[in-house]
C-alpha cells in the first residue's frame, strides 16, 4: 500500500497541469486499482490502461473514468494500444471524433490477427468494455471507444473540455476586467464566458441540437439575491451551473434489402 500511496502522491503533483490522459507505463498492475479509484474520485481526466488479460480490470471494472485496452503482441510489438489510439486522434479537436472505428494507428500497434481473431472472440471485449484493435472488412479499427463503465470516451472528453475551458474563461474575464460588479451585469458577463465554451464545443461537433436547430445546452446563472451573504461579503459567486446533451454518433450500421423479381 505505501507504494500505491507514493504513486497517488506523484499523480496529485501533476494532476492539474492540463493533461487529459494518464497512461501508466512500467507500473505493477497491482497498483492500478488504487490509481483508477483516485482518478474516479476527481471525476475529470481519463486513465488509459493497457492490460495483459481482460480479468485484470475486475477490481475497478465499474469505474467511469478508466478505459482499458488490449491488442495483439509479439516479439517486437508491445501492448501500446492506449497511446496508439490517442495518437490516432491527437490532431483532432475535442467533439469532432469518436474513438470507435479509428484506423491507421502507428505501426507500433499490432492489430489482432486478421485470420485467427474471429467475430465471436470480440464478445468478451465488448462485454467487459475493453477496447481492442482488430480487422473489420479488411481494415484494422479500434472498438468500442468506451471506458470500463460503458461510457463513451468522447463524451467524457467533452465533459472535461467544458470543465477546463469554463474555468479558463472565467479566469480570463476576471483578469481582463478591472472589476466585475456583483449584479446582473457582472453575473451575465461570467455566464457569457461559460456559454462561449459550449458554443465552441458545438462547433467542434460535441454538443447535440434541439428540435429548433440550436445547440442543446443550458447555462444557468442565479441572481445575487440567491447567494449566501457570506459569499457576497467574500466576493465569491457560486451561482453558475450547466447541463448539455452530447452530440450522438453512429458506430455501427446494418443493411436490409430484398430482390424484387
Amino acid at each position: 500500500m505505501p507504494d500505491s500511496n507514493n504513486l497517488i502522491s506523484a499523480v496529485k503533483k501533476f494532476y492539474n497541469s492540463g493533461d487529459e490522459y494518464l497512461i501508466p507505463v512500467g507500473i505493477n498492475k497491482d497498483k492500478i486499482p488504487a490509481l483508477s479509484n483516485y482518478i474516479e474520485a476527481q471525476n475529470t481526466g481519463i486513465l488509459l490502461v493497457d492490460v495483459d488479460n481482460i480479468s485484470d480490470t475486475a477490481p475497478y471494472a465499474s469505474n467511469e473514468n478508466t478505459a482499458a485496452f488490449k491488442t495483439n503482441t509479439d516479439n517486437t510489438h508491445a501492448n501500446v494500444l492506449s497511446s496508439g489510439s490517442v495518437g490516432g486522434v491527437s490532431a483532432l479537436p475535442i467533439g469532432s471524433f469518436d474513438l470507435a472505428n479509428t484506423s491507421g494507428l502507428n505501426s507500433s500497434v499490432l492489430p489482432q490477427d486478421q485470420l485467427s481473431f474471429q467475430q465471436d472472440q470480440l464478445t468478451p471485449y465488448t462485454e467487459s468494455n475493453i477496447n481492442t484493435y482488430y480487422y473489420a472488412q479488411g481494415m484494422p479499427i479500434v472498438r468500442d471507444g468506451k471506458t470500463l463503465s460503458g461510457d463513451y470516451i468522447d463524451m467524457l472528453l467533452g465533459r472535461d473540455f467544458v470543465i477546463k475551458h469554463s474555468n479558463k474563461e472565467l479566469t480570463k474575464i476576471m483578469v481582463k476586467n478591472p472589476k466585475i460588479s456583483y449584479d446582473i451585469t457582472g453575473i451575465n458577463l461570467l455566464k457569457s464566458g461559460v456559454e462561449s465554451v459550449f458554443d465552441q464545443l458545438y462547433r467542434n461537433g460535441g454538443v447535440g441540437e434541439k428540435a429548433n436547430g440550436k445547440p442543446d445546452y443550458l447555462v444557468t446563472a442565479l441572481p445575487r439575491e440567491d447567494m449566501k451573504d457570506v459569499d457576497v461579503s467574500q466576493r465569491i459567486y457560486r451561482g453558475l451551473s450547466w447541463k448539455y446533451h452530447p452530440a450522438d454518433a453512429i458506430d455501427d450500421a446494418y443493411i436490409s434489402g430484398e430482390i424484387d423479381l
